[in-house]
């Protein structure tokens, strides 16, 4: 592997010719999903023809990111004592997203717009989208009073999202558990409207019997669900590979991007109890410059899987984190704090600047506009396909 493929944001002509023949493919139902559908399908009657799927996703993101901006800025230390309304704007804009994220594939099958940007971008959003809703989620709990399951949350279902994408890698086929992606958002949606609503002090209720304040369940029973969903995608990776005996479908390795998760994993752990002091006095620092680089990771993931390219291992950005750990290890001849924050804006640009490559590079590759409809979309329908599948290309 080059190096200098790994500093290139750019698709290579064999990533451009796998992605322009993939096809979408999922199977499995989750447990709200059914009824979901309903909703769904009510809610694309709504929207007018000429409104691109991509557009919808594009709006519904910026919505949840506008929402849950303040909230971060007003808790940077995750304890949730933000503004109650800004929990509740929250919820409400993670729902507006969720819900426009959710009817961009039936919009798509309306519009005659179905394209592989459009599944690309799909995902792309959900993987950064993802990175918000963990920090939110963190400070609506007020999850900083315990540091390590801070640190378990935010790097478990980090891994959970890559290791999601892993398994379709391996397969070729996006697969749906009982509580998957849907239940996972609106537990997030919950989270936040119930701390919007009654307050923080509803975590501090201690339940009687077993003399446990409230927050101590709902953080074990979060990461419990977490864990399980981690390890429930092995028995496709370890079992399903497409490729040439048992590979991925780019007939590399189903074991290699372990390496990919052992260098990003271990970063903040390590940091933690080598110095304390950071995570405790700024969280949201802290776990964005330790942990960022795995929305990258996802992405690259979702690519390789789309593309049938083998997965690249490591990419200059994975180092970020440890350049943060080698300078406390080595005694802090930087100032912590600040260096903390110049590594979170080096990951923040590099992501966006690779999200926007990739897409003005596809767009431009298969002659499709991004938020318009193509001039060459097949003439509109009111028809919804009716599949249990959100997503946008099944």
């Amino acid at each position: 592997m080059k190096l200098k493929f790994l500093c290139n944001n750019r698709l290579s002509e064999a990533q451009l010719q796998g992605l322009k023949t993939h096809t979408y493919s999922a199977e499995g139902t989750s447990f709200v999903e059914p009824v979901m559908q309903v909703y769904w399908r009510w809610l694309v009657t709504k929207i007018p023809l000429w409104v691109a799927p991509n557009l919808l996703t594009g709006v519904g993101f910026l919505v949840n990111f506008a929402t849950v901006l303040p909230l971060l800025l007003l808790d940077t230390n995750l304890e949730g004592v933000a503004p109650s309304w800004l929990y509740v704007a929250a919820g409400a804009g993670f729902f507006i997203y969720q819900s426009l994220d959710a009817i961009d594939g039936k919009q798509a099958r309306r519009t005659g717009s179905a394209n592989q940007l459009g599944e690309l971008f799909d995902h792309g959003c959900d993987a950064v989208s993802m990175f918000l809703i963990l920090m939110s989620g963190a400070s609506a709990v007020g999850i900083h009073d315990y540091p390590i399951s801070l640190l378990v949350f935010v790097v478990l279902l980090n891994q959970v999202n890559f290791v999601y994408h892993w398994q379709t890698f391996v397969s070729g086929t996006l697969h749906f558990n009982l509580f998957d992606v849907t239940e996972g958002q609106f537990t997030s949606i919950g989270l936040l409207l119930v701390r919007g609503i009654f307050g923080l002090q509803l975590w501090d209720i201690e339940l009687p019997v077993v003399n446990i304040r409230l927050k101590m369940v709902l953080i074990a029973v979060i990461l419990s669900f977490s864990f399980l969903n981690l390890l429930q995608p092995f028995s496709v990776i370890l079992t399903r590979g497409v490729g040439k005996n048992g590979t991925t479908v780019a007939n590399t390795s189903v074991l290699s991007p372990l390496v990919t998760m052992m260098i990003l994993v271990p970063v903040p752990f390590l940091y933690y109890s080598s110095s304390p002091s950071p995570l405790r006095s700024h969280s949201l620092l802290f776990m964005s410059a330790t942990t960022l680089p795995a929305v990258k990771a996802t992405i690259t993931m979702i690519l390789s899987s789309m593309t049938k390219t083998p997965y690249p291992l490591l990419y200059p950005l994975y180092l970020a984190p440890w350049f943060t750990l080698l300078n406390v290890l080595i005694g802090s001849p930087l100032p912590e704090i600040p260096l903390l924050f110049v590594v979170t804006v080096w990951e923040v640009v590099d992501i966006a600047v690779f999200c926007v490559t990739v897409c003005l590079q596809v767009a431009n590759f298969i002659q499709v506009p991004i938020f318009t409809l193509p001039p060459n979309a097949s003439p509109p329908t009111s028809d919804i396909t009716m599949t249990t599948s959100k997503h946008p290309h099944s």
